[in-house]
Parts: C-alpha cells; structure tokens; sequence
C-alpha cells in the first residue's frame, strides 16, 4: 500500500537501523557493541509491531468497506484522523463510493416501483378491455341465428369501439415509455412563455394565467420535452380552477446559484395528500376524460433533465409544481 507516512516510517526506520548497524561494527571490540546490537533488535520488533497494527487497522476500515457494499448498509461512514493526507484521501472516496451506491440503489428501488406501476395497471387495463371483446365474440359466434344481422353488427361495432379504446390506452403508453433523449440549449424564458401563451390562448380559463420571468433568465434545456411538460401542468391547473370562483394559474421562473426553475401555482381545489404521490402513477386520473400519462410524463421528461418535478398542496388552497433543473 502506497502509504506515504507509512513510508516515511519504514525509511526512518530502516535509517536507524544502519546507523546503529556501522556503530555497532565500528565498536566491535567492546561490549558496548552488544548493547546497541540489542537496541537495533528492539528498534526492529518495535517498528515491525507498528506496521503490524497500522496495516491492520486500514485492512479493517477496507474489510467493514466491502461488508457494508456488499449488504447495502448505507449507514457506513468512515471518519478522517490525524495528518495521513493519503488515509484521509481514501476514506473521503470511500464514504463518497457508499452515498454513490445509495443513490444509485435508491434510484433503482423507484425505477422497480414505477415499473412495477406500469405493469399492474396496464395488466388491468388490457384485461378489462379483452374480457368483454373475448365474451362477445363467444356469443356471436354460438348464437349468431339469434343475433341476426342487426344484433351483429352491434356486437362488432362494440368490439370495434374496445379495441379502439385498448388502441388508444397501449399508444398513451408507447408515448410515455419512448421519449426521446433531451437535445437541450441555453433557452430564454422569456420567449419560452411566449409561446405557451400563444398554443394555450384557445384553452378555457387561459385568461387567467399570468406569466412571471425576469428578462434575461436563459435555462439549459430540450424547449419541444419541456414545452410538452409545461402544458401538461398548465391544463391540470386549467381543470383544477375549473369551480374557482376567482382562478388564478401563475407561471413563473427563477434562478439560484446552483440551479434554475420554473413553477406552476393555482388556487384550485388542491389534492388531498394521501393522493399526492398517485398523482404520478402512469394511468392514475381521477377524471373521466383524463389519460393518466400528463403528469407521469412530466416528470419523466424532468428525470430526463436531470431535474426534478415535486409538488406542494392544500385541499381548498391550491397547488403547486415545481420544475428545478441543474445549473449550468
């Protein structure tokens, strides 16, 4: 191990050693020789029992290391001591390699949910559109003297119009699981309000939104993912102040010093917590006319970033998502 104080300390040793060595030879015929024959020999134990002890005590902070890799214990912390520049070194690296493999597990612990999510839902969802079509055509086929012409007709028209909707449902999730790669650019926010206003001007409820941003706030980002997300967030409010009797939706940009956001408030009806995180569910609404992919979507072009989207709300107050994107 390449252990510059412990280096150091082999040297010094070693140096002694040869002094005490030509001394001794020097002083040959005397019996003083045989005492320092007997310092260098406990000079040599002693520095021995040292590195001993030092070398073990590093193996074990590199033994309970790997144990804590290797049973994803993320409470493991190993403190720097003392002036060893290079022991020090390799515990800070070590303790950043644990929060780094906590990251990475927490995120593969989500990504197992989500999909896990996906798959439930889609089960679900697949399984009650083929249900009625299977049931259906059974009895099309076994009683079609009884259905005769007109009955079927109707009996296919409706196995038309599920498979029409388990068209619609399998493309919503084609949509949300292929997004592309952000092709991202320093982007003035300003222009980018500009022409949200303009797509969502025939929106109802559009008066109402207030556009906020400073003039020469500029963010890294992919404007077509980004404008995507934004008017999903943007009709969500639309719907939410839909019985407020005075909406307001406001739409606003900011900068810190290590990163930028954009944030959608309104004073709608809000969403009760124990549905916040559902929110994000692909295929979850609460509305008859809602897909369930707005909001999932939002948030995966947000990871996609290498940002993040979080919201805040109070049942009758309203709600707020926060878009925050890394600084550049």
């Amino acid at each position: 191990m390449l252990n510059r104080r412990l280096h150091r300390v082999i040297i010094s040793g070693i140096t002694g050693i040869v002094l005490f060595s030509i001394a001794g030879a020097w002083l040959l015929i005397s019996r003083t020789s045989l005492f320092f024959a007997f310092v260098c020999i406990c000079m040599i134990i002693a520095l021995a029992i040292m590195l001993i002890r030092k070398m073990d005590k590093t193996d074990r902070q590199l033994e309970s290391f790997f144990s804590a890799i290797n049973n994803n214990d993320f409470n493991a912390h190993f403190t720097e001591k003392g002036d060893d520049k290079f022991l020090n070194g390799l515990f800070r690296e070590m303790n950043r390699i644990i929060t780094q493999f906590e990251n990475n597990h927490t995120e593969l612990e989500e990504r197992r949910f989500y999909y896990e999510s996906i798959i439930r839902v889609l089960t679900h969802e697949i399984r009650n559109s083929i249900t009625p079509i299977a049931s259906l055509s059974d009895d099309l086929i076994k009683y079609n003297d009884e259905y005769g012409k007109e009955g079927t007709i109707d009996g296919l028209q409706t196995i038309n119009q599920q498979v029409q909707q388990l068209n619609t449902f399998l493309n919503a999730y084609h949509r949300l699981t292929h997004l592309p790669d952000p092709v991202k650019a320093k982007v003035k926010i300003s222009t980018l309000f500009d022409k949200l206003d303009r797509l969502l001007n025939s929106e109802q409820g559009s008066e109402n939104i207030r556009y906020i941003s400073p003039e020469n706030i500029e963010i890294l980002l992919d404007q077509n993912l980004i404008t995507l997300a934004l008017i999903n967030l943007i009709r969500n409010a639309l719907q939410a102040t839909t019985n407020t009797p005075e909406p307001q939706i406001r739409i606003e940009a900011g900068k810190k010093a290590t990163s930028s956001f954009i944030q959608i408030t309104d004073n709608g009806e809000g969403i009760p917590e124990n549905r916040l995180e559902d929110i994000f569910t692909p295929f979850y609404s609460t509305k008859k006319e809602g897909s369930g992919i707005g909001l999932p979507l939002s948030r995966r072009i947000m990871q996609l970033h290498g940002g993040e989207l979080i919201v805040n709300s109070e049942p009758g107050e309203g709600t707020v998502f926060r878009m925050t994107f890394p600084g550049f």
